[in-house]
């Protein structure tokens, strides 16, 4: 049977044994038009959950932090406007109206360890009217090592020590505006994790956390949400914390793209047909081109509800929307998961894709989008058809690179690049100037990737690539490497002893739960 997946920037058919099965997102459900959003934002400030409204926890003293999500998420990027700019623009009157002074409001992209976003990427997420009136004084990107701006908050019960933005702590109010479109994200991880350092992101990014809990992507029964829980238990004994939570549909795609995600049976006839044409006008196109071809989509999600208030009671109202637009029932595990990895990762917005993101991506997000137990069954296969390009970013992915080339080639077990590189790489002068002025991802970050794959590198049998020229790659990942999916699909059924093969069409994202 005919698969339509990724591979890079490609879009193929690949060939599956006649009796397996594809998994689809389920449909989006409809959400809030973007002109409504505005008024969204208002009525969920105005009757926050579980806590005060606005009017009364702020006057004309108040110092207020603003924090919000960099472009990881929504991820694709969405048309115009932003869902950052449509709140903040909404929340910054409700302020003034309660008597907030202007000078006394901070507004901070919550980086985290990611790389800082340019100073056009965050008008694109703000749009011009807060650029110009805030920034560089007051908006810009928290800088995890600016000494002067972090603060020691002691250590947790676990003797996990709680590092955060000194903004956190100076101001009367935190407010965190956020986009959820995966249950990883919101909740108590906003301001733990995206204004945290490395000493304290080190605690739960840590292949322990994962090496026989898998639960990463979701925050139930999971070791890394449980400390970072902790972690925020501590910084709200000195912080007063208010959060947004827009949960947003899976609306990815545009009308003219969506038969992409779609199973032939909710396809019309004229969108059967490009699903059966899309392959070869792919084949006959130039690469560049086709990068440009979906570099130029933009999603078009749209949020299901907006809550404001307390961290818990907001966030589970988040999980329930993210849950209602995400489950997708199975009936069993399957011997093998092939997925058609695109061009694409949130720690590689306007790069390619480099070749640590391919496994993590794939063995640390996708293997884990999972309520109850893994799609394969243990010692399983999972096959990536991707060209994984042995490519980096200059700025961006500097130490990406260092990691592909020094760590990889030395080992691929989580544990032991932890114990011998993880804090050489952290510490290291050279990529935190690279962090702090040029727009790189923090050296700890390749690590924290890697880290989330660690319960899939043990569980599984093999793990194979398709879409290379050759091994080289491949072996660098410690992976194995099939020149096709023919020869991918017979490996993959020796090394797992049967040939029950489940495909993946993402995006749109969801998860899978056992019936």
């Amino acid at each position: 049977m005919d698969y339509l997946t990724y591979s890079g920037n490609n879009i193929v058919n690949a060939r599956l044994p006649e009796r397996s099965e594809i998994l689809y997102a389920p449909e989006a459900i409809a959400g809030i038009p973007k002109n409504r959003v505005p008024q969204a934002v208002v009525r969920a400030f105005e009757n926050p959950l579980g806590m005060p409204p606005l009017r009364e926890i702020v006057d004309s003293s108040s110092k207020i932090l603003i924090a919000f999500d960099d472009n990881c998420q929504p991820f694709p990027a969405t048309s115009k406007p932003d869902i950052r700019q449509q709140a903040l623009e909404a929340l910054l009157p409700l302020l003034y109206s309660c008597g907030v002074k202007k000078e006394n409001i901070r507004l901070i992209c919550a980086v985290a360890l990611h790389r800082k976003m340019t100073e056009r990427e965050l008008a694109q997420m703000v749009g011009s009217k807060i650029m110009s009136e805030f920034h560089p004084r007051q908006l810009d990107n928290f800088d995890a090592e600016d000494r002067d701006d972090i603060a020691d908050l002691g250590e947790t019960d676990e003797g996990e020590a709680v590092r955060v933005c000194k903004g956190v702590v100076d101001a009367d109010l935190v407010i965190y505006v956020d986009s959820v479109q995966i249950p990883l994200n919101g909740g108590h991880k906003s301001v733990a994790v995206g204004l945290g350092t490395y000493e304290s992101i080190a605690n739960h990014h840590h292949p322990k956390m994962t090496h026989e809990i898998p639960h990463v992507m979701q925050p139930d029964n999971s070791q890394m949400h449980d400390c970072i829980e902790r972690l925020s238990r501590v910084i709200q004994k000195h912080a007063r914390i208010m959060v947004m939570e827009a949960a947003m549909n899976n609306a990815i795609y545009p009308l003219h793209a969506r038969y992409l995600g779609k199973p032939d049976q909710r396809c019309n006839v004229f969108e059967r047909f490009l699903k059966r044409g899309t392959p070869l006008a792919m084949r006959c196109t130039p690469e560049p081109v086709r990068k440009a071809i979906l570099r130029s989509v933009r999603a078009v999600y749209d949020p299901i509800e907006i809550n404001a208030g307390a961290i818990e009671p907001v966030h589970q109202r988040t999980m329930a929307a993210m849950k209602a637009q995400m489950q997708v029932s199975v009936t069993r595990q399957y011997d093998t998961m092939v997925f058609g990895l695109p061009d694409l990762s949130p720690y590689a917005v306007g790069a390619r894709i480099n070749p640590v993101l391919v496994v993590s991506d794939v063995l640390g997000y996708v293997f884990n989008w999972f309520y109850d137990k893994p799609l394969v069954k243990p010692g399983g296969a999972v096959i990536i058809l991707n060209p994984v390009f042995e490519v980096f970013h200059p700025l961006y992915h500097v130490a990406y690179k260092r990691f592909y080339e020094e760590v990889l080639s030395a080992t691929k077990d989580p544990f032991e690049m932890q114990e011998q590189y993880q804090e050489g790489f952290a510490r290291d002068e050279h990529l935190i100037e690279c962090y702090r002025n040029r727009f790189a991802h923090h050296g700890f970050h390749p690590f924290t990737v890697w880290y989330w794959a660690t319960y899939a590198l043990k569980y599984l049998s093999k793990v194979i690539l398709v879409g290379p020229p050759d091994d080289s790659a491949a072996r660098k990942l410690g992976v194995s490497w099939a020149p096709n999916m023919d020869r991918a699909l017979s490996e993959a059924q020796e090394a797992t002893g049967g040939n029950d093969v489940v495909g993946l069409t993402i995006p749109p994202f969801f998860y899978w739960t056992a019936e």
